[in-house]
């Protein structure tokens, strides 16, 4: 056996790859800032402003960086929930008549709690992370024996459109088979929607039958595809079709072989229509949002139920409209119109009701497409 030593310039290379590869791991999104504030003779009320003028500034150069188009409207202060850590690097006071201490100061954006408070705003669409769609597809009759890999060559093709068009797909088999047992023949969406509420944004579902039709000179092999595209929170219909998946072969062209082109080709054209549908209807969905409604027992007092509605049409950039629908009876009831999920939206009111004595100490309560805070 030779032993082979492994020479000091090389192990070092080893060395820094490996810390260079954890801190690109590692990342984080630190600013580092340089503010002025007026100097007093309290040194720690001092570096407290410089803190928070630090941290204000960091946050809107985070915006600005990352939602460029945006940053004009968004203005999150310096609050301490979307910073991870401030630190301060070095100071020094000057100036001749009136003193200031100049701090150049480290901070670290908590981007998960940005972004989340972003898109309870309606001021960020997401991608693939947020984009959850689930498809379902259910075997009809067959003329092949091989109706899961018929199903395999839709779902491929489906997958690869909607991916391709940022959705994050959910079609995997375990998951599926739970699913599928909900429905039936029938496709019952409204039922399986009920089950998959938070889980995800829209639900592609669908029944697949195959056919092989003899002539008197060919075959002709057809995948035919019935399916529907609805969102998962609002049960709106998206989409709703019939796919008729052709291909031809000869009197010896083997089952097999033409049903699988068949279904490449079905579900070619049932991917672009669910595609299509999803765009043109979810965009205008997207942009005004899903309609929940909210109940709120305040006991029927006037100026508190002003001052909610007054919080709901005019602090709030994330609501696409409010129509009230009930006041003075002892609970204030109103439609709003979300781009987002319940929770989210729950979350939202709860960001403005916070600094509010009586309405932060309402607690909410989810119910389908209602919340109810008491």
């Amino acid at each position: 056996m030779i032993a082979r030593r492994i020479s000091i310039p090389v192990l070092l290379m080893l060395v820094c790859l490996l810390i260079t590869s954890s801190l690109m791991a590692a990342e984080v999104r630190i600013y580092k800032e340089t503010v002025k504030v007026p100097a007093s003779s309290d040194e720690y009320v001092d570096l407290q402003a410089a803190k928070q003028k630090a941290k204000e500034q960091a946050l809107a150069h985070y915006i600005k960086d990352m939602y460029p188009g945006q940053s004009e409207k968004l203005n999150l202060g310096g609050n301490d929930q979307y910073i991870d850590d401030v630190k301060v690097l070095e100071t020094s006071v000057g100036g001749l008549f009136s003193k200031e201490m100049t701090a150049v100061i480290n901070v670290v954006i908590n981007e998960n709690a940005v972004t989340g408070y972003l898109k309870r705003q309606g001021t960020t669409t997401g991608k693939n992370d947020d984009r959850r769609i689930f498809v379902i597809l259910i075997p009809g009759k067959s003329d092949s024996g091989n109706a899961p890999g018929i199903l395999d060559k839709i779902r491929t093709e489906v997958r690869k459109k909607l991916t391709a068009a940022e959705f994050t797909i959910i079609d995997d088999p375990e998951h599926t088979r739970k699913l599928e047992s909900l429905t039936s023949r029938d496709l019952e969406y409204d039922k399986l929607a009920a089950n998959l509420d938070g889980a995800g944004e829209w639900l592609i579902l669908a029944k697949v039958d195959t056919k092989i039709i003899k002539g008197q000179h060919d075959k002709t092999f057809h995948t035919l595809i019935t399916g529907k595209a609805v969102a998962i929170s609002s049960r709106d219909l998206l989409w709703e079709g019939n796919i008729d998946g052709e291909a031809h072969g000869g009197l010896e062209a083997e089952a097999l072989i033409g049903l699988t082109k068949s279904a490449i080709n079905g579900g070619v054209r049932f991917a672009d229509d669910v595609l299509h549908g999803l765009q043109s209807k979810s965009v205008i969905g997207e942009k005004r949002g899903v309609r929940y409604e909210v109940v709120m027992k305040l006991g029927g007092k006037y100026a508190l139920e002003r001052k909610v509605l007054k919080i709901l049409k005019e602090d709030i950039q994330g609501l696409k409209s409010v129509n009230q629908k009930q006041r003075g009876k002892g609970d204030l009831v109103f439609d709003v119109f979300y781009a987002g999920k319940i929770s989210d939206l729950v979350d939202l009111l709860l960001d403005q009701f916070e600094n509010d004595p009586v309405l932060k100490r309402l607690n909410p309560q989810i119910d389908g497409n209602k919340v109810v805070f008491r």
